[in-house]
């Protein structure tokens, strides 16, 4: 997708996102500098285009990563911006004292059946550091469905979206394996 309609694209995603949260409710987007035409994109380009506030930036440290390009060093952190509409709920002691610090070493996973699945502890973090029991989490990018398996774990009502019939049946069986009810 040519960058400029991509950017529109995710303007109107976070917009949306913003519209339907709490006034005190948070987004967590991450987002990995986009390549396009020899040039690297920072998402902070359209999230200012945003109605989101930035609130936090925190950087994921994966360890890892694979690199499909020969010409670049080897992308081995993402960016998951914590965004906001006003201030958010924030309990930040209720993450485990190794992640209360802007940068989170969370080894990557090993693909599951789908190719960028997010460990279940950097799920954990975000749901924990900004809900309660009861509240709702969702994810409008479902994939193979860790934030539905960590958000029944943690007692947090869930929805999600997803396109692939694929990624909806991984996560259906997610849930089964974890004894959860859909």
């Amino acid at each position: 997708m040519p960058e400029q309609e991509y950017q529109a694209w995710m303007v109107e995603l976070l917009n949306e996102m913003t519209r339907v949260i709490t006034p005190d409710g948070s987004i967590f987007f991450n987002h990995k500098p986009r390549r396009f035409k020899n040039r690297a994109y920072l998402p902070t380009e359209f999230i200012h285009q945003s109605q989101a506030n930035l609130y936090q930036l925190v950087i994921w440290d994966r360890r890892n990563s694979p690199n499909i390009r020969g010409d670049i060093l080897v992308p081995c952190t993402e960016h998951i911006y914590w965004l906001c509409k006003e201030k958010p709920k924030s309990f930040r002691k209720n993450i485990n004292p190794d992640y209360r610090g802007e940068v989170w070493t969370i080894p990557a996973q090993k693909q599951k059946g789908h190719p960028a699945p997010f460990p279940e502890q950097l799920v954990e973090n975000c749901i924990l550091l900004s809900t309660e029991s009861e509240d709702l989490v969702c994810d409008p990018f479902m994939g193979g469905g860790t934030t539905a398996v960590v958000s029944e774990r943690l007692n947090r009502r869930w929805c999600g979206s997803e396109l692939d019939p694929h990624y909806v049946n991984l996560t259906l069986q997610r849930l089964k394996e974890n004894n959860n009810e859909v």
